[in-house]
């Protein structure tokens, strides 16, 4: 009975020790110490103009909506930086009519983002996402006028999506 306690503690023990955490109590995350918070304008490398205009819009807003950070017009006045470069933006056809036309669409934007920290001497790396993609998918009348709105209605959709993805990945540390 006893050798049972020794090796229910011990195997108690290990497993606490494993490194698993709930979701928003460990990882990285966002040091307290940081208040001001710079939401620098995305560096668009796609040829696709505008996208990076909304991309960093929305960011914004998700910041504001969060509200854990005060957001400050420059990257000067602020304790961190969140800056990216769009360095994809993919539309591809992925259903289609008995005519052959596209019928449905998936758009594809891809991203290099980090967030610095700037209150040291030496501005600290505290988040970096080389590769963030996000992909919506919309559908299409082919024989209709609003293919345009319908883009544009994806990339909002996909814009607020990327924007909760990366405030997520910030704020939990991922």
């Amino acid at each position: 009975m006893r050798l049972l306690r020794i090796i229910t503690f011990g195997l108690l023990l290990g497993v606490g020790g494993c490194g698993y955490y709930l979701v928003g109590t460990g990882g990285v995350g966002v040091p307290a110490h940081l208040k001001t918070l710079f939401v620098a304008p995305l560096v668009n490398q796609t040829g696709r103009p505008e996208l990076d205009q909304r991309l960093s819009e929305e960011l914004s807003q998700e910041w504001l909506r969060r509200g854990r950070f005060r957001l400050v017009g420059s990257a000067e006045e602020a304790d961190a930086v969140l800056s990216g470069t769009l360095v994809g933006v993919h539309v591809t056809p992925v259903q289609f009519d008995p005519e052959g036309r596209a019928t449905q669409y998936q758009l594809l934007v891809v991203a290099d983002m980090k967030l610095v920290d700037r209150t040291g001497e030496q501005p600290k790396e505290l988040w970096h996402e080389p590769r963030l993609s996000r992909t919506v998918t919309y559908e299409v009348d082919a024989s209709a006028a609003d293919y345009f709105d319908r883009e544009l209605e994806a990339i909002e959709r996909l814009s607020r999506e990327f924007a909760r993805s990366v405030v997520v990945a910030v704020l939990e540390g991922f």
